[in-house]
C-alpha cells in the first residue's frame, strides 16, 4: 500500500509515542502493583496487608516522581493513611512537586549529573528512615537511570569532594558506566547492597526502570539493593587503569579501598525482591505491535 508523506508521518509519530507510552513510570508502576483481596500484590510478591504495620518508599532516580506518583495512585489515601506511609525519593531538581504522602527530594540540578550536597543530605535520610523500620513494615524502593549520582553518601573517611573528582575523571577518561560504578559502590555506604544491608524492614521490594541494556541488577544505580558483583581490588584496577593517582585522587581513596579489600564484604539480606518493570525492549515491543497494527512489517 503507497502511502502520503503526511501518512508516513503520522505512522512514525505513533509508532513512536506508543515506545514512549509503554515506558511511561507511573503507568510500569500501576501495572505491577494492585491491591487484592487483602493482599498487596507487587510484581511477584503477594504480601498480607494485615501482617504490614507501616510502609516506607525511598529511591532514586529521573523517573522517581512518576514511580511515586502511580505508586499512590494505586495504594489510594485510606491504605496509606492506614500504613502510616511516608516516602523519601532522591530526583532532579526539575522532578520535584508536592505529592499527597512521598517527599521528592532535589538532590542534584538538572542536567548535572555528579553527586551534590544535597543528594548526600537525602541519601542520610534515607538510610535513617530504612534504619528505623521493624519486621513488620514493608520498604518499597522506587529506582530508575540516574540513580547513582542521586544517592551518594561516601563512606567514612572519603568526602563528596573525592568523589566528585573521581566522578569527573574517570567519565572525561572514557571509562564505561560499569566502570565507574564500579568505583562508586566501592566507596559509598548505600550502593553496592548498602541500602539493603541498612534497611530493618521486614520485607523490601524494589521496583526498578532500567537504562541500562541488559538490565544488570547491580549496574542500574550502582545496585543499592543486590549483592555487588565487584569488589574494592576491581575498584583499585579502574582507578589504576585510568591512571588516577596521576590525575590528583585523594590518597584516603586508595586507602579505603584497600581496607575494603581486607575486609568480607557484607550480604545481602533474603527478605529482598527485585524487579525490573521497564526497560528499553518493553518500548521496542510496543512501537513493534503498533507498526504491525498500521501495516508495516
Amino acid at each position: 500500500m503507497k502511502r502520503s508523506a503526511d501518512q508516513l508521518r503520522e505512522d512514525a509519530q505513533a509508532i513512536w509515542l506508543a515506545g514512549v507510552n509503554a515506558v511511561r513510570s507511573d503507568r510500569l508502576v500501576s501495572a505491577n502493583v494492585r491491591v487484592v483481596d487483602g493482599q498487596l500484590q507487587i510484581a511477584d510478591d503477594s504480601l498480607p496487608l494485615d501482617q504490614i504495620d507501616r510502609i516506607v518508599v525511598i529511591g532514586a532516580g529521573k523517573a522517581g516522581a512518576g514511580m511515586a506518583q502511580g505508586l499512590e495512585a494505586v495504594l489510594g489515601p485510606s491504605l496509606m493513611a492506614s500504613k502510616q506511609l511516608t516516602g523519601w525519593i532522591n530526583v532532579p531538581e526539575d522532578c520535584v512537586q508536592s505529592l499527597s504522602r512521598i517527599h521528592l527530594h532535589g538532590a542534584r540540578p538538572a542536567g548535572k549529573n555528579e553527586p551534590t550536597e544535597a543528594g548526600v543530605e537525602g541519601s542520610r535520610r534515607i538510610l535513617e528512615m530504612v534504619g528505623q523500620l521493624t519486621d513488620r513494615d514493608l520498604c518499597i524502593c522506587l529506582l530508575s537511570g540516574g540513580g547513582s549520582a542521586l544517592l551518594p553518601s561516601p563512606v567514612p573517611g572519603v568526602s563528596l569532594a573525592d568523589k566528585q573528582a573521581i566522578t569527573k575523571h574517570l567519565s572525561g577518561a572514557g571509562a564505561n558506566i560499569e566502570q565507574l560504578n564500579t568505583v562508586r559502590k566501592q566507596l559509598s555506604s548505600i550502593k553496592g547492597g548498602g541500602l539493603a544491608r541498612a534497611c530493618r524492614a521486614g520485607r523490601l521490594v524494589t521496583l526498578i526502570i532500567s537504562d541500562v541494556l541488559g538490565d544488570p541488577l547491580d549496574v542500574i544505580a550502582s545496585g543499592p539493593t543486590v549483592p555487588n558483583t565487584t569488589s574494592a581490588r576491581d575498584a583499585i584496577a579502574v582507578l589504576e587503569q585510568f591512571d588516577a593517582r596521576k590525575a590528583g585522587v585523594s590518597e584516603a581513596v586508595f586507602t579505603c579501598l584497600h581496607k575494603r579489600a581486607a575486609e568480607s564484604p557484607g550480604q545481602v539480606p533474603s527478605t529482598v525482591s527485585n524487579y525490573v518493570i521497564g526497560n528499553n525492549a518493553v518500548a521496542v515491543d510496543a512501537a513493534g505491535m503498533e507498526a504491525e497494527r498500521r501495516g508495516y512489517s
